[in-house]
């Protein structure tokens, strides 16, 4: 069953925001699991070992033992045995997602986006298609998590930047406000799904992408 949870002081996730969740987990993954936490948020002190504590204690079946040690070690991207993690933070909001495809998950709150360096990071054509600006930015983030990372010390992971992602193929579901898209890069990319949705609650800006 889909999941979207809330922790501690987060209000709790509005009917919108739930069926957003299960559409994306429809359309790609049922096993899909969302969960935010205002105290894993950029504000909070040790918010990146906290998250990793609540993987070892919530998923740690999904986890070798030389994984589970290797968790508070925050120079290791989490790695598990079965199926991906991805985490985010926001200045007001920390997330963990779960899901058995490579994905990546970014959390932004919006005006925090800047859109004068999205066109310096972007082709003209790519910022004109777009159909909204702030949009590029989580696409790109999360787009990266999934290319990037997964595996490893961060040191080790292939050098992509955000300007080596393309945004294309927008699409909007306008019954509950997702919108999608695919990247695409000159360098060489081993894409499988390639698919990612965008969506957004009050001055939060969400975005999972599935390579």
């Amino acid at each position: 069953m889909t999941q979207l949870e809330t922790k501690k002081k987060l209000k709790q996730a509005t009917p919108s925001l739930l069926e957003k969740i299960h559409f994306i987990a429809a359309s790609i993954d049922e096993s899909l699991r969302i969960i935010l936490n205002e105290d894993w948020s950029s504000e909070q002190t040790d918010n990146r070992l906290v998250i990793r504590r609540f993987l070892e204690a919530n998923f740690s079946a999904n986890f070798t033992r030389e994984q589970l040690a290797l968790l508070n070690d925050l120079n290791w991207l989490p790695e598990a045995e079965h199926g991906y993690f991805s985490i985010s933070h926001s200045k007001f909001l920390g997330g963990i997602s779960y899901s058995q495809f490579k994905h990546g998950l970014d959390v932004e709150e919006i005006r925090r986006i800047s859109v004068d360096v999205l066109k310096r990071t972007c082709k003209p054509q790519e910022f004109e298609q777009a159909l909204r600006p702030e949009f590029l930015w989580v696409a790109k983030e999360a787009g990266l998590k999934a290319l990037s990372g997964g595996c490893g010390y961060l040191r080790s992971t292939i050098p992509l930047l955000v300007s080596d992602l393309e945004c294309f193929d927008w699409s909007s579901h306008f019954e509950n406000r997702i919108f999608c898209f695919r990247l695409k890069s000159d360098k060489t990319l081993d894409l499988s799904l390639n698919k990612g949705f965008i969506f957004f609650e009050a001055e939060q800006l969400f975005c999972i992408y599935f390579k």
